[in-house]
């Protein structure tokens, strides 16, 4: 969820007090447990796919 608020890896990174390498593994551990792709990822940030919208839209039990 860090990564949408901040819009950038590095910035969740560095809120969170960890690695943007743990950052991105966290998040391609996700993907590959959800088999799909979260975030676009480009030089201005990250930005959710329509699969990482519907995720991070979803009720938490």
């Amino acid at each position: 969820m860090e990564v949408v608020y901040s819009g950038s890896f590095i910035k969740a990174a560095e809120r969170l007090h960890i690695t943007q390498t743990a950052v991105t593994a966290r998040i391609q551990s996700l993907e590959q447990e959800l088999g799909c792709k979260l975030f676009i990822r480009n030089r201005s940030g990250a930005k959710l796919t329509p699969e990482g919208e519907s995720f991070y839209l979803m009720p938490s039990k």
